[in-house]
């Protein structure tokens, strides 16, 4: 038993060893690349450092029209320049559409500080001033980016014009895990996380499964690739892990006001949403599954009753707001780019 155990240990101790080297040869690469991304975002223009603080963040500016629309990334989102640089064709002239990317997404640099709620949204301000994108801003937050929208409109209503969420986090929305066996899990997954995208592996490991950007963003594919190759994650993790008490601060900080908002929910409406939907992502979903999919919509449980509840009453609680539906995709700039761009132009017709 004693020789079983030893060999056991031996193997194991030879895995650890083959890892540790693993990792750092994947490092030294992963280093490489970033460079090499770095060099091909700034030869294509996608590069605009400017000073937020302690740390650099990228603006990526759009056009050069009279409304300013500050487009914020959601969770981890590093490719969302480019996303937003596709949706801009789709958009009148009369739009300047800003990006402003937070610490550790593609290629803004870290920050030492902690990444609450107040430290990004004055950090996006400073930039977006550094920039020389003056206010009043029209704000469009996508997904996460609604912790930071609503602190932001409600904190420094005089300096934005409107509010165009995008499918966001919302008050009522569930909280992490913050105790027990789902915290354990949840802190375990973003520590893994870091860990295979600071040292390279996760992007050798795409690299060897021939995964070599996402034909989906067609001559910018090439950038899409290198905004994720691009990107650091320590601030990332540390966004994450204070989620839920940035979603406390925006929620405690929002006070009614009249500045002109609309909230785009994804939510389907017709069986012929969810076809279109599975055709365009090639879900290969069955008939019976985007049956079941839309019966979940038509006749929602008391769980989603309860969701659907809380959007009502934060759409309400923050004032002006209009609940707007494109129903499908999340990603609703790149699934209907033509009916949200249309959705937003109406909606500039309502800002001062």
């Amino acid at each position: 038993m004693k020789k079983v155990l030893k060999v056991i240990g031996r193997i194991l101790l030879v895995l650890l060893i083959l890892f540790i080297i693993l990792s750092i040869v994947c490092t030294i690469w992963s280093k490489s690349q970033r460079k090499k991304a770095v060099e091909l975002l700034e030869k294509d223009g996608f590069v605009n450092l400017v000073s937020a603080g302690d740390y650099d963040m990228n603006v990526n500016i759009f056009g050069d029209g009279k409304y300013k629309i500050i487009a914020m990334p959601g969770s981890g989102d590093s490719i969302f320049p480019v996303d937003m640089k596709k949706f801009y064709e789709h958009l009148s002239d009369d739009v300047t559409l800003v990006v402003v990317s937070r610490p550790g997404y593609g290629v803004s640099g870290e920050t030492k500080q902690d990444v609450t709620t107040e430290n990004i949204v004055e950090s996006t301000r400073t930039a977006l001033k550094n920039a020389g994108i003056e206010a009043p801003y029209i704000l469009m937050p996508h997904s996460l980016s609604g912790i930071y929208g609503t602190y932001w409109e409600s904190t420094y209503p005089d300096e934005v014009s409107g509010v165009i969420f995008l499918d966001s986090v919302h008050e009522g929305q569930d909280e992490m895990p913050d105790k027990g066996v789902g915290k354990f899990l949840f802190n375990a997954y973003l520590n893994v996380s870091y860990y295979v995208n600071t040292t390279g592996l996760q992007s050798a490991f795409d690299k060897i499964k021939g995964d070599d950007g996402d034909d989906t963003y067609g001559e910018y594919k090439n950038d899409a690739s290198a905004f994720y190759d691009a990107s650091q994650y320590r601030s990332f993790r540390k966004e994450m892990k204070n989620y839920n008490k940035n979603m406390q601060t925006a929620w405690s900080a929002i006070k009614s006001n009249d500045i002109p908002k609309i909230y785009v929910d994804t939510d389907f409406q017709t069986l012929e949403d969810v076809k279109e939907y599975n055709d365009f992502y090639g879900f290969g979903l069955t008939e019976e599954e985007m049956q079941s999919r839309y019966e979940e919509y038509a006749n929602p449980s008391d769980w989603k009753k309860e969701k659907n509840q809380s959007r009502s009453d934060y759409i309400e609680k923050v004032g002006n707001c209009e609940e707007v539906n494109i129903s499908g995709s999340h990603f609703m700039y790149e699934y209907k780019p033509d009916e949200l761009a249309e959705t937003i132009e109406k909606f500039l017709k309502k800002v001062k």
